[in-house]
This record gives structure tokens, sequence and C-alpha cells, in this order.
């Protein structure tokens, strides 16, 4: 059995889901999600929820008991003492628990156990592209889409679509978040738009954002331009959604908009995402964004 943690917002959830999909996939075995985190209040954190319930993925729950076979394993009987002591002596990738080592992809990955913990974020393509079709056809959504959003889809198929996402809320006003991420300028906007357009016949682009206001006022692009603001809340994994019918894309440095995108089964589709990634450059994002995608 393959347990993965889910934590944090809903792109990130779905590398998780990812990335232990792929490994139970390849030991043939069964994957559980362990969503407990969403209970905890954890300071200096935006707030997050489950976010898997729109797709089709047929998501299986580990149980408590479950869990703390992993987490909090028997240390009080000398089978057990031996039992741990064996397992923390195995290279990390063989242990109960798999802690990602870093953020770029871990090649030791699919030598992992047949029953192993998940933790970390596993923001890699590689960790499932061998599996690509099957995680495509899990993240599919539920429900069709209804009302302004079955306008906009309609809208988006029609022509030749843009998908522009601009992430600001806590990216500008948390300063744990600004500190960590902080948010793409202008000037990246500016630029991939006329990267992305450049060859296009009549492009149009659909603005997806937490603060479309903000884009209206600053954003000042030379092609149609429509904002998508009606899917706030619990509703915003339809951005997701229409951000994945669009032909062309240009990412925010997050995870939401890079699913998006990925979602978007096409070969032919182009995708411009920010070089820059996370403000204080601590990390190697050298494995986040696919070979075919383009970073400015």
């Amino acid at each position: 059995m393959i347990i993965v943690e889910l934590i944090s917002g809903l792109g990130n959830q779905l590398f998780q889901y990812a990335a232990g999909r792929a490994l139970s996939l390849r030991k043939n075995t069964t994957l559980k999600i362990d969503r407990t985190w969403f209970d905890l209040e954890i300071e200096k954190q935006t707030p997050r929820s489950y976010g898997m319930a729109p797709y089709c993925a047929d998501v299986k729950f580990a149980e408590a008991a479950e869990i703390r076979l992993f987490l909090q394993p028997d240390i009080t009987s000398l089978k057990g003492k031996i039992a741990t002591k064996l397992d923390s002596m195995k290279p990390y990738y063989k242990r109960s628990v798999y802690k990602e080592p870093h953020f770029h992809f871990d090649p030791n990955f699919t030598k992992a156990s047949s029953n192993a913990y998940l933790i970390g974020y596993w923001q890699s393509e590689k960790y499932f592209a061998d599996y690509a079709d099957v995680i495509r056809k899990d993240l599919q959504f539920k429900l069709p889409l209804e009302g302004l959003n079955q306008q906009w889809a309609e809208l988006i198929t029609a022509s030749n679509a843009i998908s522009l996402h601009v992430r600001r809320s806590d990216m500008v006003n948390n300063p744990e978040v600004v500190k960590t991420h902080g948010s793409c300028g202008l000037d990246y906007y500016l630029e991939a738009a006329k990267l992305v357009s450049d060859g296009e016949s009549n492009p149009v682009f659909f603005i997806f954002s937490d603060d479309p206001e903000w884009c209206k006022e600053n954003l000042k692009l030379d092609w149609p331009v429509h904002y998508i603001d009606n899917n706030q809340g619990e509703h915003a994994y339809i951005d997701m959604q229409l951000m994945s019918m669009c032909k062309h894309h240009v990412t925010a440095n997050s995870s939401f908009s890079w699913w998006g995108a990925w979602l978007n089964p096409s070969t032919s589709k182009k995708v411009i995402c920010p070089k820059r990634w996370f403000a204080d450059n601590s990390k190697d994002t050298s494995d986040l964004i696919p070979a075919t995608w383009t970073r400015i």
C-alpha cells in the first residue's frame, strides 16, 4: 500500500496525488490518501481545503490506524524496536516513510518500497510521466459546466484561446508567502503574451486571476481579452478546468496554472512559464517545467 500525504493548495495536491498514483501503479499496489493536514490550523499558512472531490479519480482515504502504522511505529515491543531499527538503516527511498529529499526530481523514486508513506511536494512531471494518460483520465472533471462557465467554455473552444493566469492575493499580501514565492511582474506577462501569440492567428486571451480588478486596471494587452472572474472560493477549480480547454497558456509561478496547462493534452500547445519560480532562489526548479514548455 502507498499512502501519500496531501497538503497545501489544489495544484500541490494534484502533484502529490499524481506521484502517489504513479508509484502505486509501478508497484501494483493500492493508493490511499492522508488528508488529515486539512484539519490542522497552521500559523502563517494560507488556509487551504481538500480539493480532489471535483475530479474523477477514485480516491481512497487512509484510515487513522493505517497512518499510525507508518508515522507512529511500535517501539514498545522488542519486535517493534528491531523493525524500526532495520527500517532506519535502509536507504531513505526504501524506508516505510519516504520523505522527498529535495525539490528537484529524485531518480530514486521508482525504487521506493511497495509499502510506503510519501511526504513531499513531488513537483515534477518526471514522477508520473510514464502514466500521463492515466493521470489525465483520473483528473478529468466530474461535473459538466453550467451557466456562465458553459458560455466561457463555448467561447474558448470557438477561438484561438490563450489562458493567462495572474496569482496575487497571498503572494502579495502574506509576508511569509511573499518571502518564499513573490508574484510575477507586469513585464513578465507582457513579454509572455507577445511570445505565446507570435505566429498565432487571431489570438484571444482569457485572464484567470484571484485579483481580476488589478488585472483590468494594470494588464494592458494588444489582443482581445476576456476576464474570468466568477469562480472564486470553492469553485476556483473551474478556472483550472477552463484553462485546460485553451489552446495555449501563460502560467504564473503557481502550481494551479501549471496544472491548467498540463491538463491540456494537445502536443502542439505553447506554454510560457516564469524562469523564476521562487523569490529566494533556494530551490532547484530545473525539473519543475516540462521540456516542451518555455521559461522566460
